[in-house]
């Protein structure tokens, strides 16, 4: 469905951590793709997608890969890009 070194956002049409989300990845002038819930893929697709990939079970959306790497939700992106203006870089990234 993707390639392990895209940016992307799993999505829904109405989800104000979703536009939270894609206005950071904006601010930083980061080019991501969006798959929407129930547009591109079913919620039941999402979980099983990332739980075969990541091995963990979620639910909720936002979930963001950067650069191919699972990152989480909203939060999860803010805590990195947190994380990464102390100098932490992506690979020093840890849930």
């Amino acid at each position: 469905m993707f390639s392990t070194v895209e940016t992307i956002i799993f999505s829904k049409t109405v989800c104000p951590f979703c536009v939270k989300a894609k206005a950071i990845l904006d601010d930083k002038n980061i080019a991501y793709k969006v798959f929407t819930l129930d547009v591109d893929l079913s919620k039941e697709e999402m979980v099983a997608l990332i739980q075969e990939k990541e091995g963990i079970v979620v639910n909720t959306v936002p979930q963001i890969y950067l650069d191919g790497k699972y990152i989480g939700g909203h939060d999860d992106l803010v805590a990195f890009f947190e994380r990464q203006d102390t100098g932490m870089d992506l690979g020093d990234f840890e849930l």
